[in-house]
C-alpha cells in the first residue's frame, strides 16, 4: 500500500510540473489591445495580476491590461499587489508606450 501511494504521489508530482513548464512564453493575445492589428512578439508587457481568476480575465480580454495605466506591479482587476503576471503583446513600440502610459 505504501509503495502505491509513494507511485501516485510521485506521479502527481511529476504531473505538476508538466503542466507548470508549459506555460506559455509568449503573449497571451493575438491582436493589439489598441489597434486591433497583429501583434509583435518583442512588443509585449508584462502584466501583474494577483490571482488566478484575474490573470484568466487579462487573458480573455487584453485590453483589461490597459486599467493598469502603467503600473504593472498592481492587479489592474482589483488593485491587490501582483503575484503572477500575464504578457501581453503589442502591434508596435507606440502601442506598447501608450499602454505603459495611460
Amino acid at each position: 500500500m505504501k509503495k502505491i501511494l509513494a507511485i501516485g504521489s510521485a506521479l502527481a508530482i511529476c504531473v505538476a510540473f508538466s503542466f507548470a513548464a508549459k506555460e506559455a512564453t509568449g503573449p497571451v493575445n493575438k491582436e493589439c489591445p489598441i489597434s486591433g492589428k497583429a501583434v509583435k512578439a518583442d512588443q509585449t508587457v508584462d502584466v501583474g495580476v494577483c490571482c488566478g481568476n484575474c490573470a484568466k480575465k487579462v487573458i480573455k480580454d487584453p485590453k483589461l491590461a490597459l486599467k493598469a495605466k502603467g503600473d504593472f506591479k498592481k492587479c489592474p482587476i482589483s488593485g491587490k499587489p501582483a503575484k503572477k503576471t500575464v504578457k501581453v503583446g503589442f502591434c508596435c513600440g507606440n502601442c506598447k508606450k501608450k499602454a505603459s502610459s495611460t
